[in-house]
């Protein structure tokens, strides 16, 4: 059997009549269905170029000397394609061609399909990259291989009978890391998501979720310098259902869970977070009033590796709350809102358990008389003010926190009297408060300037002391145009007084932003700055300033941008309690090349948690426990180049190194991080021709271990394919 002319296809046996096979082959295609198949709309016009012998091509059988048209579906190419020849010679009666051929056909048409129907209900879409290559890996922290690497990623999406009815998506992807694909890992990440929604746009939408992944590379944050790289695994799961009936108050439900475990790079021991969450919300609407409610039972666990020096610690939480509240429009286009909450949370952060309530109640009321004329007022209280205080300085970990108790020292696994601590955190069985009551002012005196006014009340009862103080501010906000760009700016002055300290302090609060864009130019600059702003608590005040610009210019075909950021915050009167940074940024961009590079340096303290360091709440050290806190500084530079030197090739280059220092109790560690990735990315019709290395160096000198080393390479193609 010979098959002739362009690119022409054909299907035979040499025992049947080979003609008949041949076009009969291509007549059912035409039809709606093959089986349970809807097929392409590409291979439809072949089956209408079969009946209609008009496509180029024939297909000739030697034994019975028969030339029979056969269509190609690329008749319009005017030079046959060696590969398809090749392929259709292939076609031979062994076993059963007619199979054969028929999946080679269906493989060819599937790509120019948008969509595939199975059976009278089911569509889907289903694409992806497909790569093969040598991956190379070793480093002094693993286990050295070399082979062969197949990997890709994939994305089957569709719905049954209606996409209101039912949709899904199914995203799985395989050894994917920065070398061979999009992915930000350095390891050959593996995992899948999958999502579905039923009766979307219903009265009882549903939804379910899950994804996992092996493998992974992850993020230990670090305050003003990039993150530590953490290696691991996890899951998630979720699933929602909701009743939305007209008339009736609405009702929805989640629940959802995770689970990861995870290496800091260079650092002792793993960690480890695990939650649980369910939650309740509802919303009705009668008589004008807006009504609300929820409900969020929850609990986590991390296990905190020992990174920085530190002991490996943990911290679990149990919470459970409830809140209420409601809504309603005022005359003179104003509005009322209230509510109201109660929460029980049980925890242990650090060895400093706590268990206990907390009751909040919240208001708040605004009219616009007129169009420049405005009043506001707001009130909160709460029965536990140090419980408030315990969880405000509690770090989120998967589940959500809502609610504290009175908080009591100790320490954990030790049979020895719990630690005594100054402050909110000290152990007693005093009962605590907190209120406030403010209201609020502003009248437009032109339209592009406004006046304000504030007075407020704070009350905080904690530790058998109670503490008030008053505030009494004014305030203006002005715009305009100002050297050929627009200004803005904002000023406040505040007078503050205390029940318990003699004397009045000042506030004073301001604010700057200048824009402009001129010739190739492009100019913004922004800035604060406050004095004996009020903190968390009363009996301390805050100061801070923060600025950053940023500036484009056009040279020619050049393109040059650099920016410039920085911030400090610190307790006023107390020493050692600032945290602030500093960064700088600039990058050059041209047709086929681009640049940039940065430099970022930071110092503060933070507190310890399973995602690395985070900021306190504008609390001085003195009031947090010890045991808690980590004292870092660090700077860190990075370089990035670019290139695309012909058409379809992609080029780049990158460097980065962080250096910081931490020091917790009385140990000190000196930390460093350094990464270097190149890549590049030929892309020759739908195959894409890839290479990358990859290296990280992570180490802290607290551990007492050499810094961790990994090395990736990899050299290999991929294909994107639309399956259908």
């Amino acid at each position: 059997m010979r098959f002739g002319g362009s690119n022409a296809w054909g299907k035979a046996r040499e025992d049947q009549d080979y003609c008949g096979v041949v076009e009969r082959a291509f007549e059912g295609i035409e039809a709606s269905a093959v089986g349970a198949i809807q097929v392409s709309p590409a291979l439809q016009r072949w089956g209408w170029l079969a009946r209609g012998h008009s496509a180029v091509g024939t297909a000739q059988n030697k034994s019975q000397k028969k030339n029979c048209a056969v269509p190609t579906g690329l008749g319009f190419l005017p030079f046959a394609l060696p590969t398809l020849k090749h392929w259709a010679n292939s076609c031979r009666p062994y076993g059963n061609p007619l199979s054969t051929c028929g999946a080679l056909v269906l493989l060819l048409a599937l790509p120019a399909a948008a969509q595939v129907t199975v059976g009278d209900n089911l569509s889907m879409n289903l694409n992806g990259v497909v790569s093969v290559g040598y991956n190379d890996n070793w480093g002094n922290m693993i286990d050295s291989s070399h082979s062969i690497n197949f990997g890709g990623n994939g994305t089957l999406s569709g719905f049954y009978y209606d996409p209101n009815f039912l949709n899904f998506n199914f995203s799985p992807y395989f050894n994917q890391s920065q070398a061979n694909s999009a992915s930000k890992s350095i390891f050959d990440t593996s995992g899948f998501e999958f999502s579905s929604n039923i009766f979307a746009g219903s009265h009882f939408p549903g939804s379910i979720g899950f994804s996992k992944a092996w493998d992974s590379q992850g993020n230990f944050g670090f305050p003003g310098t990039p993150d530590y790289t953490t290696r691991g695994s996890g899951q998630g799961f979720s699933i929602g259902w909701g009743a939305f009936l007209p008339g009736l108050p609405s009702l929805s439900a989640t629940y959802s869970d995770g689970n990861s475990n995870y290496s800091v790079l260079g650092a002792e021991g793993n960690g480890s977070n695990v939650y649980h969450n369910f939650n309740l919300r509802s919303n009705y609407t009668i008589a004008g009033f807006n009504l609300n409610a929820a409900y969020d039972l929850g609990n986590s666990r991390s296990d905190i590796p020992a990174v920085f020096g530190n002991q490996a610690e943990s911290f679990s939480s149990d919470n459970n709350s409830f809140v209420v509240g409601a809504s309603h429009n005022l005359p003179m286009h104003g509005s009322a809102s209230a509510s109201y909450s109660r929460s029980y949370v049980n925890s242990d952060y650090l060895g400093y358990s706590f268990n206990g309530t907390i009751d909040s109640v919240n208001a708040a009321a605004g009219i616009n008389p007129t169009q420049k004329l405005s009043f506001a007022f707001s009130m909160g209280y709460t029965d536990n003010f140090a419980g408030a205080f315990y969880q405000s300085l509690l770090p989120v970990s998967g589940a959500s926190s809502q609610g504290s108790g009175v908080a009591q020292a100790q320490t954990s696994g030790s049979s020895e009297p719990a630690q005594q601590q100054t402050g909110l955190l000290q152990q007693s069985q005093e009962s605590s408060s907190a209120l406030y009551v403010s209201g609020y002012g502003a009248y437009a005196v032109a339209p592009n300037l406004q006046l304000n006014f504030v007075v407020q009340r704070r009350v905080q009862n904690y530790l058998g002391l109670s503490y008030g103080a008053n505030t009494y501010g004014v305030g203006a906000v002005y715009s305009h145009a100002l050297l050929g760009g627009f200004f803005n700016t904002s000023v406040n002055f505040a007078d503050n007084t205390s029940d318990t300290i003699n004397g009045d302090a000042l506030s004073f609060t301001t604010n700057a932003g200048w824009n402009r864009t001129f010739s190739d130019w492009f100019v913004s600059v922004n800035g604060g700055y406050a004095q004996n702003v009020q903190s968390y608590l009363i009996t301390y005040m805050n100061s801070y300033y923060i600025y950053s610009g940023n500036v484009r210019h056009r040279f020619g075909r050049i393109v040059w941008t650099a920016s410039a950021a920085g911030s400090h915050s610190a307790i006023v009167y107390q020493p050692h309690t600032g945290n602030g940074g500093q960064s700088y940024s600039t990058s050059l961009g041209a047709r086929h090349l681009t640049a940039s590079a940065a430099y970022a340096k930071t110092n503060g303290y933070g507190l310890l948690t399973g995602n690395g360091i985070t900021l306190p709440p504008g609390l001085p050290p003195g009031v947090i426990p010890p045991e808690w806190l980590l004292f870092y500084g660090g700077t860190s530079y990075s370089f990035a180049l670019g290139s695309s030197p012909i058409r379809h090739l992609t080029l780049g280059a990158s460097f980065s190194r962080a250096d910081s220092n931490t020091v917790t109790g009385l140990l000190f560690s000196a930390n460093h991080n350094e990464q270097v990735f190149a890549n590049g990315y030929y892309q020759f019709r739908k195959l894409t021709f890839n290479g990358g290395y990859g290296r990280l160096v992570q180490g802290f000198s607290a551990t007492g271990l050499p810094a961790s080393n990994v090395n990736s390479f990899y050299i290999g193609v991929s294909r994107y394919f639309n399956f259908f």
